[in-house]
C-alpha cells in the first residue's frame, strides 16, 4: 500500500471516529463535573406524563411548519408541490437529519432531485437559502435578547471581553447579512462581472429573492423558533422543577442551538450538553429539582435529546411508507 491510499485511509478513519472521540470527551469532562449518579437521580424526580408531550409537540409542530416553510421555498423558486406531497419527503430526510443535521439538509435535496426531477444543485439551493435564513433566525434572537444580559450593550463591541465578542459576532453577522442582500440585488444585476456567480445554480436562490422573500421567510421562521424552542422549552424546564428568565432563554438559548448543530459531534450528542451547562445554568434563577441545578439541567438536556429524536425517528420510519414511488426509480442520467 503506498503512501497515499494510507493517507486516503487515516484521513477517513479519522473523519468518522473524531466526532466519536469529540462526544466521548465532552461526556468524560462533564460526568467528572457533574455526578452521573446526581443525573439519573434528576431524571426519577421528572414527571414524564408532563415533560414528554411537551418535547414531542415541539418535534411535531416544528416538522409541520419545517414542511410548510419549505412548501413555500419551493413553490417561490419555480418547483411545483403540495404540502401534502412534501410532508413524506421531509419527513424522510429527518432520519438521515437525526445522525447529522447537514447531511438531512441534502438529504431533502438529493430526495427532491428524485422525485422532481430538479437539479441536484438547484434544490441544494433551495436548502441552502433555508440554512442561511436558520442562521439569521437565530440571530435575531440573540439580537434581540443581548441587551437585556447583564453588561451587554452597543459599547461591548469595542471591549475585549466575552460580552464584547458576542455583540461584535451579532453586528458583524447582520452587516454581512444586509451586504448579501444588497449584492445580489443591486450589485450583481448591474455589473458586467461576476459571470461565474451568475451562472451559478447553487446561488439561484440567492440571486431571484427580494428583500421581501428575505423576510418573509425570516418570519415564518422566527415564529416557529419561538414555540418549539422558547416557549416550549420554557415550559419543559419549569417542569423540572428548573425556573429561567424567558428574556434570558431568548437571548442564550438560540446560541445552544447553533453551537449543537456543529457537526463535530455524533448527532449533535455531548455539544449540546455541554452548551446548556455554560450557557443557562448561570441564568437559572431558582430551582424547586431536588437535586443540585446543573444535574437537573444536564438530565433535562440528555432526556429531551433523547425524547426529541425517537419523535423524528418515529416522523421518519412512518414517512418512508408514503413517499412518490418514483423516488425509488432510478435515473438513467443524473441531473446535476
Amino acid at each position: 500500500m503506498d503512501k497515499s491510499s494510507s493517507k486516503i485511509k487515516l484521513t477517513g478513519i479519522l473523519q468518522k471516529g473524531l466526532p466519536w472521540i469529540v462526544t466521548i470527551g465532552i461526556f468524560i469532562f462533564l460526568f467528572k463535573r457533574i455526578p452521573i449518579n446526581e443525573v439519573l437521580q434528576a431524571i426519577t424526580y421528572v414527571n414524564l406524563w408532563k415533560f414528554t408531550p411537551i418535547i414531542i409537540m415541539a418535534v411535531a409542530i416544528y416538522f409541520l411548519w419545517d414542511t410548510f416553510v419549505f412548501t413555500l421555498l419551493f413553490q417561490d423558486f419555480g418547483t411545483q408541490v403540495t404540502y401534502h406531497e412534501l410532508l413524506p419527503v421531509r419527513g424522510s430526510a429527518i432520519l438521515v437529519w437525526i445522525m447529522n443535521y447537514f447531511a438531512g439538509m441534502g438529504s431533502l435535496a438529493f430526495l427532491m432531485n428524485r422525485w422532481k426531477k430538479i437539479s441536484i444543485s438547484r434544490a441544494s439551493s433551495v436548502v441552502i437559502f433555508s440554512f442561511y435564513l436558520d442562521y439569521y433566525m437565530i440571530l435575531f434572537y440573540c439580537l434581540v435578547g443581548a441587551f437585556w444580559l447583564p453588561g451587554v450593550n452597543l459599547v461591548s463591541f469595542f471591549e475585549i471581553s466575552e460580552q464584547g465578542n458576542f455583540v461584535r459576532m451579532i453586528v458583524i453577522s447582520w452587516l454581512f447579512f444586509v451586504f448579501t442582500i444588497c449584492f445580489f440585488n443591486l450589485l450583481l444585476p448591474r455589473s458586467k462581472g461576476f459571470k461565474r456567480l451568475k451562472k451559478n445554480e447553487i446561488l439561484f436562490t440567492f440571486r431571484n429573492a427580494a428583500p421581501l422573500t428575505y423576510l418573509k421567510f425570516m418570519m415564518l421562521k422566527i415564529l416557529s423558533f419561538f414555540i418549539c424552542d422558547i416557549v416550549l422549552v420554557y415550559g419543559a424546564l419549569a417542569v423540572f422543577g428548573l425556573n429561567v428568565s424567558f428574556l434570558y432563554l431568548i437571548a442564550l438559548f438560540p446560541i445552544v442551538r447553533l453551537i449543537e448543530s456543529i457537526p463535530i459531534s455524533v448527532m449533535g450528542m455531548g455539544t449540546g450538553q455541554a452548551a446548556m451547562i455554560w450557557l443557562i445554568a448561570p441564568i437559572i434563577e431558582n430551582t424547586s429539582s431536588q437535586v443540585n441545578h446543573e444535574s437537573a439541567l444536564l438530565a433535562f438536556s440528555l432526556l429531551a435529546m433523547i425524547l426529541a429524536n425517537l419523535g423524528r425517528f418515529a416522523i421518519g420510519a412512518t414517512s418512508i411508507k408514503f413517499l412518490p414511488k418514483n423516488i425509488w426509480i432510478s435515473n438513467k442520467k443524473t441531473v446535476l
